[in-house]
């Protein structure tokens, strides 16, 4: 395998697992997923780093939660400064294939933190650039894939203050009614950070063939998750030809300029991702494996990392302040 691809992961659940189980970000005693020696490791160059409120937070303790994540990744910032750093502008973007240091890109799931759409000045502050509108419930803004409303005023509100900003919408999560009002309302290129195939994997969390070719005509791209339970294509463990298969599936829907990947690593148990995909230094063997079934360089670069920068550097170029 080549170690030079630029590997970009859409969705680590860094924050909320180093929180949630009080752990060390380099020499932790808890078992994780992902550490920062392991990421160096993987040739990850840029995360998007999500802030992530646990339902058992929710509602009394969302934007305590939300805060004291934000806490943990500056914390990472000042403590690894030569290692790690926050990605705000495009310019970011262009110095990081230029860095040997990772660039942390935040990602908001679920903006059940933001009490209001005139909160979101505050967040992108703090350097929010892509925004969820919910997780798997309903919030205030939108409803997820276990209930069926669709967008409230308060989230189309919320969308065109991301407009405003130059905020990226995330479609994972929001369900079908919220799905095609939210995307028909984004200025911007809009993504699905860690999404699979519907059509390969028959859950409410994966993606259907309209909304996939939605975002794709859009310019947008569709993350690869890693969970088990929205991987796997028959019996057993998922494992790497399974995470092709899905790959594979979204290629030949809407071609290879609109597939990338979001782990979501560190967001479950270890035991629901892949066998051999469970720490973030495994992601090489995921550009490995495509090459091995046929995939040209091109493409594999493309997934692994070159969709989703494109995307990224459009949004933050065209909305940079």
């Amino acid at each position: 395998m080549q170690k030079d691809f630029f590997i970009l992961d859409a969705h680590e659940d860094i924050a909320f697992h180093l929180n949630y189980f009080d752990r060390d970000f380099v020499s932790p005693e808890s078992p994780c997923m992902i550490t920062l020696p392991w990421l160096k490791e993987g040739n990850v160059k840029l995360v998007f780093n999500t802030i992530f409120v646990h339902p058992k937070h929710k509602p009394g303790k969302t934007l305590e939660s939300a805060l004291a994540q934000f806490d943990t990744y500056e914390k990472i910032y000042r403590e690894h400064a030569d290692e790690v750093f926050q990605v705000k502008t495009c310019q970011d973007l262009d110095d990081i294939e230029h860095s040997t240091r990772i660039g942390f890109l935040t990602l908001m799931e679920g903006a059940d933190p933001l009490e209001s759409p005139e909160k979101l000045g505050e967040f992108y502050d703090r350097g929010v650039r892509i925004i969820g509108l919910c997780w798997n419930d309903r919030n205030i803004y939108a409803s997820g894939n276990d209930t069926g409303e669709g967008l409230s005023e308060k989230g189309k509100k919320l969308i065109e203050e991301m407009n405003r900003l130059g905020i990226t919408l995330d479609l994972s999560h929001i369900n079908e009614n919220g799905f095609r009002e939210a995307i028909g309302l984004t200025g911007l290129i809009p993504i699905a950070s860690h999404s699979n195939a519907r059509a390969v994997t028959d859950h409410p969390r994966n993606l259907r063939d309209e909304q996939i070719t939605a975002i794709a005509e859009r310019g947008g791209v569709v993350g690869l998750v890693l969970y088990n339970q929205f991987l796997k294509t028959g019996e057993g463990t998922p494992t790497l030809e399974d995470v092709f298969t899905h790959a594979d599936y979204l290629v030949s829907l809407v071609g290879e300029d609109h597939v990338g990947l979001g782990s979501d690593m560190d967001g479950a148990r270890i035991e629901d991702f892949p066998e051999g995909l469970r720490k973030i230094s495994d992601l090489p063997k995921i550009a490995g494996f495509f090459l091995e079934k046929g995939y040209s360089e091109e493409r594999v670069r493309k997934i692994m990392g070159g969709n989703f920068l494109r995307v990224m550097r459009e949004n933050l170029r065209r909305f940079s302040r």
